[in-house]
Protein backbone atom coordinates (compact mmCIF):
# COMPACT_ATOMS: atom_id res chain seq x y z
CA UNK A 1 0.00 0.00 0.00
CA UNK A 2 0.94 3.63 0.22
CA UNK A 3 -0.66 5.38 2.65
CA UNK A 4 1.91 8.28 3.52
CA UNK A 5 4.17 10.00 0.74
CA UNK A 6 6.40 13.63 0.75
CA UNK A 7 7.24 15.90 -2.49
CA UNK A 8 9.83 18.48 -1.96
CA UNK A 9 10.08 19.90 -5.31
CA UNK A 10 10.17 23.53 -5.73
CA UNK A 11 7.70 25.27 -8.25
CA UNK A 12 10.25 25.79 -11.18
CA UNK A 13 11.06 22.13 -11.12
CA UNK A 14 7.80 20.67 -11.12
CA UNK A 15 7.19 23.56 -14.04
CA UNK A 16 10.75 21.85 -15.66
CA UNK A 17 9.69 18.35 -15.14
CA UNK A 18 5.62 18.66 -16.61
CA UNK A 19 5.74 21.70 -18.13
CA UNK A 20 3.00 22.83 -16.07
CA UNK A 21 2.78 25.32 -13.42
CA UNK A 22 1.23 23.82 -10.25
CA UNK A 23 -1.50 25.93 -8.13
CA UNK A 24 -0.96 29.11 -6.33
CA UNK A 25 -1.40 27.09 -2.84
CA UNK A 26 1.58 24.19 -3.42
CA UNK A 27 4.29 23.87 -1.17
CA UNK A 28 6.23 21.29 -0.15
CA UNK A 29 5.51 18.88 2.32
CA UNK A 30 6.95 16.03 3.85
CA UNK A 31 4.16 14.07 5.47
CA UNK A 32 1.41 13.82 3.05
CA UNK A 33 -1.13 11.64 4.68
CA UNK A 34 -5.27 10.22 3.42
CA UNK A 35 -7.87 13.12 4.02
CA UNK A 36 -5.08 15.94 3.04
CA UNK A 37 -5.14 17.57 -0.05
CA UNK A 38 -2.71 16.39 -3.03
CA UNK A 39 -1.05 17.92 -6.04
CA UNK A 40 -2.04 15.95 -9.18
CA UNK A 41 -1.82 16.20 -12.79
CA UNK A 42 -4.98 15.79 -14.66
CA UNK A 43 -5.57 16.39 -18.38
CA UNK A 44 -6.35 19.68 -17.75
CA UNK A 45 -3.55 20.73 -15.44
CA UNK A 46 -2.61 20.66 -11.87
CA UNK A 47 -5.09 20.65 -9.23
CA UNK A 48 -5.57 19.94 -5.30
CA UNK A 49 -7.64 16.67 -4.54
CA UNK A 50 -8.58 15.37 -1.42
CA UNK A 51 -6.57 11.93 -0.98
CA UNK A 52 -9.21 9.02 -0.70
CA UNK A 53 -11.13 8.55 -4.07
CA UNK A 54 -14.86 9.36 -2.74
CA UNK A 55 -17.01 7.75 -6.17
CA UNK A 56 -20.06 9.92 -7.23
CA UNK A 57 -22.74 7.82 -6.18
CA UNK A 58 -21.36 7.93 -2.35
CA UNK A 59 -23.99 9.18 -0.29
CA UNK A 60 -21.38 10.27 2.56
CA UNK A 61 -18.20 11.66 1.68
CA UNK A 62 -16.39 9.69 4.66
CA UNK A 63 -16.56 6.25 2.50
CA UNK A 64 -13.12 7.86 0.94
CA UNK A 65 -11.50 7.93 4.13
CA UNK A 66 -10.30 4.31 3.59
CA UNK A 67 -10.20 5.05 -0.18
CA UNK A 68 -6.95 6.20 -0.42
CA UNK A 69 -5.41 3.06 -2.40
CA UNK A 70 -6.75 1.26 -5.64
CA UNK A 71 -5.27 -1.93 -6.43
CA UNK A 72 -3.99 -2.15 -9.78
CA UNK A 73 -5.07 -5.59 -10.71
CA UNK A 74 -8.84 -4.60 -10.30
CA UNK A 75 -8.84 -1.06 -10.64
CA UNK A 76 -10.85 -1.82 -13.59
CA UNK A 77 -13.15 -3.96 -12.31
CA UNK A 78 -14.49 -2.43 -9.11
CA UNK A 79 -17.63 -0.37 -9.07
CA UNK A 80 -15.69 2.12 -6.50
CA UNK A 81 -12.61 3.03 -9.20
CA UNK A 82 -13.52 1.48 -12.69
CA UNK A 83 -15.68 4.89 -14.32
CA UNK A 84 -12.52 6.84 -12.62
CA UNK A 85 -9.83 4.89 -14.12
CA UNK A 86 -11.67 4.82 -17.33
CA UNK A 87 -12.37 8.71 -17.22
CA UNK A 88 -10.02 10.51 -15.06
CA UNK A 89 -6.78 9.28 -14.60
CA UNK A 90 -3.85 11.72 -13.08
CA UNK A 91 -0.26 11.53 -12.39
CA UNK A 92 0.79 12.71 -8.26
CA UNK A 93 4.12 14.36 -8.55
CA UNK A 94 6.33 12.36 -5.40
CA UNK A 95 10.13 12.61 -4.20
CA UNK A 96 9.51 9.65 -2.49
CA UNK A 97 6.74 7.46 0.05
CA UNK A 98 6.88 5.75 3.19
CA UNK A 99 6.71 2.24 4.23
CA UNK A 100 7.08 0.58 7.44
CA UNK A 101 8.72 -2.69 8.35
CA UNK A 102 8.30 -4.62 11.96
CA UNK A 103 11.81 -4.65 13.10
CA UNK A 104 12.88 -5.74 17.21
CA UNK A 105 9.41 -5.61 18.06
CA UNK A 106 8.45 -1.84 16.53
CA UNK A 107 8.19 -0.32 13.24
CA UNK A 108 10.68 1.51 11.51
CA UNK A 109 10.19 3.71 8.92
CA UNK A 110 11.94 4.12 5.15
CA UNK A 111 12.05 6.59 2.90
CA UNK A 112 11.56 5.07 -0.41
CA UNK A 113 13.26 6.91 -3.77
CA UNK A 114 14.29 7.20 -6.79
CA UNK A 115 17.65 8.67 -6.21
CA UNK A 116 15.50 11.37 -4.61
CA UNK A 117 14.28 12.55 -7.46
CA UNK A 118 10.87 14.08 -8.58
CA UNK A 119 8.73 11.13 -10.52
CA UNK A 120 5.14 10.60 -10.69
CA UNK A 121 2.33 7.76 -9.04
CA UNK A 122 0.01 6.48 -10.92
CA UNK A 123 -3.63 7.90 -9.65
CA UNK A 124 -7.08 8.20 -10.61
CA UNK A 125 -9.96 10.72 -9.54
CA UNK A 126 -13.39 11.68 -9.21
CA UNK A 127 -15.77 14.32 -9.10
CA UNK A 128 -18.53 13.91 -5.66
CA UNK A 129 -21.50 16.54 -4.90
CA UNK A 130 -23.87 16.36 -2.61
CA UNK A 131 -27.74 17.44 -2.94
CA UNK A 132 -26.88 20.73 -0.98
CA UNK A 133 -24.34 21.61 -3.96
CA UNK A 134 -21.37 20.82 -1.54
CA UNK A 135 -18.28 19.41 -3.91
CA UNK A 136 -15.03 17.24 -3.53
CA UNK A 137 -12.42 16.42 -6.24
CA UNK A 138 -10.55 13.12 -4.47
CA UNK A 139 -8.26 10.56 -5.96
CA UNK A 140 -6.39 7.25 -5.10
CA UNK A 141 -3.22 6.14 -5.95
CA UNK A 142 -2.68 2.83 -7.86
CA UNK A 143 -0.90 0.51 -6.09
CA UNK A 144 0.47 -3.37 -7.54
CA UNK A 145 2.62 -6.46 -6.05
CA UNK A 146 5.91 -5.16 -4.61
CA UNK A 147 8.83 -6.62 -7.09
CA UNK A 148 13.04 -6.43 -6.33
CA UNK A 149 14.23 -4.92 -3.07
CA UNK A 150 10.95 -3.46 -2.44
CA UNK A 151 9.28 -7.14 -1.40
CA UNK A 152 11.73 -6.18 2.03
CA UNK A 153 9.62 -4.06 3.41
CA UNK A 154 5.96 -4.65 2.10
CA UNK A 155 4.35 -6.55 -0.44
CA UNK A 156 2.43 -3.62 -2.40
CA UNK A 157 3.89 -0.17 -3.63
CA UNK A 158 2.34 2.49 -5.71
CA UNK A 159 2.99 2.22 -9.16
CA UNK A 160 5.46 4.25 -10.83
CA UNK A 161 4.49 5.94 -14.17
CA UNK A 162 7.74 6.88 -16.76
CA UNK A 163 8.17 10.71 -18.28
CA UNK A 164 7.41 8.40 -21.89
CA UNK A 165 4.10 7.02 -20.63
CA UNK A 166 2.13 10.44 -19.14
CA UNK A 167 0.62 11.24 -22.22
CA UNK A 168 -0.59 7.69 -22.12
CA UNK A 169 -1.86 7.32 -18.85
CA UNK A 170 -3.37 10.82 -19.07
CA UNK A 171 -5.38 10.54 -22.41
CA UNK A 172 -8.70 9.19 -21.23
CA UNK A 173 -10.75 10.95 -24.34
CA UNK A 174 -11.99 7.13 -25.69
CA UNK A 175 -11.96 5.13 -22.63
CA UNK A 176 -9.44 2.90 -24.56
CA UNK A 177 -7.52 1.61 -21.45
CA UNK A 178 -4.95 -0.64 -23.16
CA UNK A 179 -2.76 1.69 -22.82
CA UNK A 180 -2.73 2.44 -19.02
CA UNK A 181 -3.05 -1.19 -18.12
CA UNK A 182 0.34 -1.83 -20.11
CA UNK A 183 1.62 0.84 -18.06
CA UNK A 184 0.51 -0.99 -15.20
CA UNK A 185 1.55 -3.90 -15.99
CA UNK A 186 5.76 -3.06 -16.68
CA UNK A 187 6.53 -1.69 -13.60
CA UNK A 188 9.41 -1.95 -12.47
CA UNK A 189 11.23 -2.41 -9.42
CA UNK A 190 13.33 0.99 -9.75
CA UNK A 191 12.43 2.05 -5.78
CA UNK A 192 15.51 2.55 -3.66
CA UNK A 193 14.75 2.92 0.61
CA UNK A 194 16.82 3.71 3.70
CA UNK A 195 15.46 4.36 7.64
CA UNK A 196 14.93 7.29 8.96
CA UNK A 197 13.30 8.16 12.30
CA UNK A 198 10.10 7.69 13.90
CA UNK A 199 8.54 10.81 14.05
CA UNK A 200 6.85 10.66 10.61
CA UNK A 201 4.52 7.78 12.00
CA UNK A 202 2.37 10.88 13.28
CA UNK A 203 0.81 13.13 10.79
CA UNK A 204 0.76 16.05 12.79
CA UNK A 205 4.88 16.39 12.20
CA UNK A 206 6.03 17.90 9.46
CA UNK A 207 9.53 19.50 7.62
CA UNK A 208 12.32 18.23 5.52
CA UNK A 209 13.35 16.52 8.89
CA UNK A 210 11.49 13.75 8.32
CA UNK A 211 13.28 12.40 5.26
CA UNK A 212 16.46 12.59 6.77
CA UNK A 213 18.59 9.28 6.58
CA UNK A 214 18.80 7.56 10.59
CA UNK A 215 22.29 7.09 10.50
CA UNK A 216 23.05 10.74 9.18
Amino acid sequence: MCGRFFLDAQAGEIIEHYQMPPPDLFAPRYNIAPTTPVLALGDKGFSLYRWGLIPSWAKDPSIGNRMFNARGETVAEKPSFRSAYKRRRCLVPANGFYEWRLENGRKQPYVCHRDGELFSLAGIWEHWQDAAGNEIDSCAIITTDAQGRMRELHERMPVFIPPEGYADWLDCKDEDTARADALLRDTKPDYSFYAVGTAVGNSRNEGPELIRPLDS
